[in-house]
C-alpha cells in the first residue's frame, strides 16, 4: 500500500478521483488518509460526519480486471466483507453485520459506511475509488441514536493507523479473489443484517410496510417478501427501520 496522508481535506474520495482524472500513473491500492475530513459523503450524497482525529476516513484506488458494470455489485459485497475480517482480526468479538448494501453494523449500531465510485469505459469498470469511514474513538453521537464506535463497543480506544493497516491488508487480500457473484454471495449473505427476520420498512413517499429480507440479487437489489409477494428494491427505494 502506498499511502498519502493529508492533514485535512474535504473528501478523500474527491482528492483521489482528482488524481485519477489527472492522468497520472497510479499504483493499485494507492490510499489517501486524513484525520480531518470536512465534507465526506456516503451513499447518494448523504453527509458523513466524523470528529477530527477520532475516526478512520480514507479512500483507496482499486483497478479490477475484467469487471463489467453489470457485475459491479460484487465490489459492494467484497469491500464490507474485508472490513468485517479486519475488525475480527482487531479482536472485535461482538456480532458484526453488513446492512444492505454495505454499511457496517455492530450490535445494531452503525459504525461504518462505504462509498464506491466507479470509473467506467464502455461496459467495463476500469477503476474504483473506494471510500471507507469507520467510527473508531468518537464517543459523542448526539442526534444520531443508531450510531456508535469501536471504542464505545469494546470499552477502550484503538490506534486509528493500526485500524487502517488491518483494513487495507484485508482489502488487498479480499479484492484479488475472483469477482464472481455466486462465489462471493454466500459469505455476504451470512453477514446480512436482518436476513429472514420480520422488519419494518419505509418507502420514499412515507408508506410503512412489514416484510422479510430474503436476500440480495446479483444486480444489488434488496429482495423483500411482503404481503403481496416478493419485491426487489434499488438503493434509496426503501429504508429499513430498526
Amino acid at each position: 500500500m502506498k499511502l498519502i496522508t493529508l492533514s485535512s481535506t474535504d473528501s478523500t474520495n474527491r482528492y483521489l478521483k482528482d488524481l485519477v482524472y489527472s492522468g497520472a500513473l497510479l499504483p493499485n491500492f494507492l490510499t489517501v488518509f486524513t484525520p480531518i475530513q470536512t465534507a465526506g459523503v456516503g451513499q447518494y450524497g448523504a453527509k458523513w460526519q466524523s470528529a477530527p482525529h477520532m475516526n478512520l476516513t480514507f479512500s483507496t484506488l482499486f483497478t479490477p480486471e475484467n469487471l463489467t458494470i453489470e457485475r459491479g455489485f460484487v465490489l459492494n459485497m467484497l469491500v464490507p466483507i474485508a472490513v468485517v475480517k479486519a475488525l475480527k482480526t482487531l479482536g472485535i468479538a461482538e456480532e458484526i453485520n453488513i446492512k444492505w448494501p454495505n454499511d457496517i453494523v455492530i450490535t445494531r449500531k452503525k459504525i461504518g459506511g462505504i462509498l464506491i465510485e466507479n470509473i467506467v469505459q464502455g461496459q467495463q469498470i476500469i477503476k474504483s475509488v473506494i471510500g471507507i469511514g469507520l467510527n473508531v474513538n468518537q464517543t459523542n453521537f448526539e442526534g444520531l441514536p443508531k450510531a456508535s464506535s469501536l471504542a464505545k463497543i469494546i470499552g477502550h480506544t484503538l490506534e486509528v493507523k493500526k485500524v487502517l493497516e488491518e483494513v487495507m491488508c484485508a482489502l488487498e487480500e479480499t479484492l484479488l479473489q475472483p469477482m464472481d457473484f455466486e462465489q462471493v454471495y454466500p459469505e455476504y449473505e451470512a453477514l446480512l443484517f436482518g436476513l429472514e427476520k420480520v422488519a419494518t420498512f419505509r418507502l420514499p413517499e412515507g408508506e410503512i410496510f412489514m416484510g422479510i429480507i430474503k436476500g440480495v440479487a446479483a444486480n444489488g437489489r434488496l429482495i423483500i417478501a411482503t404481503e403481496s409477494g416478493e419485491k426487489a428494491f434499488r438503493l434509496k427505494e426503501v429504508e429499513m427501520l430498526y
